[in-house]
């Protein structure tokens, strides 16, 4: 059976923020991490994180084979992980995406993204605001384009400019859903 890899990219060093993204907390208490993590389980196989070094119980972790050289290292590992898998007893398809850093995203944009991907299948990314902003670590990727990606990480570590130049299909979600929270006044 073919299935969905979430993934939760947490590679970055947090340096605006001044400490660990994944640390910070939701004001319900809950981390940004475990966030991440809850918001995939109902709508995917298996969720694993990409980039993060401290252990994490019952998932897979993928180190980031390229520290702090941007997300399209640890999107890399992600799909090189779900395409391995296809001689264990599951067999992904395409690995959704969602990064550590964007606590107000739901389940529900998750389930968009990923019914968009079921609809046109083919690589989909969210867009936001309005000018329709690509958001390139908001999507589904499917294991096919691993080779197309590691060829452009070679001379280029910007996944929106390889994404740019793709077929896909995007799907619209709240701006606010898509913020970022890079500094501790993000949080206001």
């Amino acid at each position: 059976m073919k299935s969905i890899l979430g993934v939760v990219l947490c590679g970055g060093k947090s340096s605006r923020m001044g400490r660990d993204k994944g640390t910070m907390r939701l004001q319900n208490g809950m981390s940004f991490i475990d966030h991440a993590i809850e918001r995939l389980k109902p709508i995917c196989d298996e969720v694993c994180l990409a980039g993060r070094l401290a252990p994490s119980p019952n998932l897979v972790m993928l180190p980031d084979p390229t520290p702090h050289q941007g997300p399209i290292f640890g999107v890399l590992e992600a799909i090189q992980y779900a395409a391995k898998q296809a001689h264990a007893s599951k067999q992904f398809q395409a690995c959704l995406i969602t990064p550590v850093d964007m606590p107000y995203l739901t389940t529900a944009d998750l389930r968009a993204i990923l019914i968009g991907w079921q609809t046109h299948q083919q690589l989909t990314y969210a867009v936001s605001g309005p000018k329709q902003t690509p958001q390139p670590l908001v999507g589904v990727y499917p294991v096919h384009h691993h080779a197309a990606i590691s060829l452009h990480a070679k001379t280029d570590s910007s996944l929106r400019r390889w994404i740019e130049h793709q077929p896909a299909a995007q799907v619209a979600l709240e701006e606010s859903h898509c913020r970022n929270i890079n500094r501790p006044e993000d949080l206001i």
